[in-house]
């Protein structure tokens, strides 16, 4: 599976939600300014190359934005895979 590593750079060309399909909605926008800050801390995020299929997002647990006692740890916060069946 290949995978496309979301940054700042490249950020407002990705989709980021599986769950909302309209990139213009205030949703993304706010994530996609959460997560440009949250770059900046070490958040990683990952996501497949197929769109919505599956996304991690993790952080160093001490930049953690709920509190979290793990020092030179890393935080998973968010972690996606769908699958696809057949009938």
């Amino acid at each position: 599976m290949e995978y496309i590593k979301v940054t700042k750079e490249n950020l407002e060309e990705e989709h980021i939600c599986c769950a909302i399909s309209n990139n213009k909605d205030v949703q993304v926008s706010s994530k996609k300014a959460w997560l440009s800050v949250r770059f900046n801390e070490g958040l990683v995020f990952l996501k497949s190359v197929e769109r919505g299929k599956c996304f991690i997002e993790y952080i160093p647990a001490e930049n953690a934005w709920n509190p979290v006692d793990a020092t030179g740890y890393m935080l998973c916060s968010v972690m996606v895979s769908m699958l696809r069946t057949s009938k």
